[in-house]
């Protein structure tokens, strides 16, 4: 049996509360509703019961898992906990029930979304350095290219010796024929090109070396990945032959020379 005036549990045979002193004449009536535990009439509905079930509806619908799902779980416990020990002054123990409830699912579903959160990158990041790749070897395809019309045009020099030389000059104009010279040939734009030689697009970094014949009988174009295995998960090169190869690489600096190349595995 439970005080009426301090809700503190009375053993049975006692005439007195032991915690607040109250004198108990007789057991405590059963609710009008003639259930134990049920809600008396006028009892009001417990605040913490509401805001654990808010909580819990808000982590379900903006997936603020830790945010709200917690607070809803750690409120729903104690508000069920008052309801009972108000014997029958308090309601709203279904209302706490459902927030626990939303709570725990919202907690319980952090490790799958991390999960598909994690999937979600890692096929982000592949379908991306594809994309890089395949950008790649469709830019090595256009260097070859452009490399057999500079022969062509410049015999006198043979094969362009850098990536600068198929491209525009200073002033980034290739409007007519006029602006193409054996310096600055025009048959190539969409590179970003720094002092070094080694240019960029799509993350990867490209250079053309050629011999040191006059004029230029051999050249290499090497392809790289500016961030391996983040913007790109192979190398590519290409020689004189016009076939394009690659090579797995896990970190490489250096362009590949016409040796190098010719060993690696051609694309089918």
């Amino acid at each position: 049996m439970f005080c009426p005036n301090c809700s503190a549990n009375v053993p049975e045979g006692y005439t007195m509360c032991p915690q607040c002193g109250r004198r108990i004449n007789a057991p405590q009536a059963p609710s009008s509703t003639g259930i134990p535990g049920a809600p008396l009439p006028g009892a009001r509905t417990d605040g913490k019961a509401i805001a654990s079930m808010v909580l819990g509806i808000l982590s379900l619908l903006l997936c603020l898992n830790i945010l709200t799902g917690i607070p809803a779980i750690i409120l729903g416990h104690i508000s069920r906990s008052n309801i009972r020990k108000s014997m029958g002054r308090l309601k709203g123990d279904g209302i706490a029930l459902t927030g626990l409830i939303l709570g725990y699912l919202n907690i319980l579903f952090i490790p799958f979304i991390l999960i598909i959160a994690a999937i979600a990158i890692h096929s982000l990041i592949r379908a991306r350095t594809s994309a890089n790749e395949a950008s790649a070897v469709s830019m090595v395809r256009t260097l070859i290219s452009a490399e057999a019309q500079y022969q062509t045009v410049y015999a006198n020099t043979g094969y362009a010796p850098d990536i600068a030389t198929l491209g525009p000059g200073p002033g980034g104009t290739c409007g007519s024929e006029a602006d193409s010279t054996a310096e600055h040939a025009c048959l190539i734009t969409g590179l970003i090109c720094t002092g070094d030689q080694w240019c960029t697009k799509t993350g990867y970094r490209f250079v053309i070396q050629a011999d040191e014949q006059r004029p230029h009988q051999q050249y290499v174009i090497s392809a790289l990945p500016m961030v391996p295995d983040r913007t790109g998960r192979r190398g590519f090169c290409s020689t004189v032959d016009g076939v394009i190869r690659f090579e797995a690489i896990a970190n490489r600096n250096t362009p590949y020379t016409a040796e190098e190349c010719a060993a690696l595995t051609p694309i089918e």
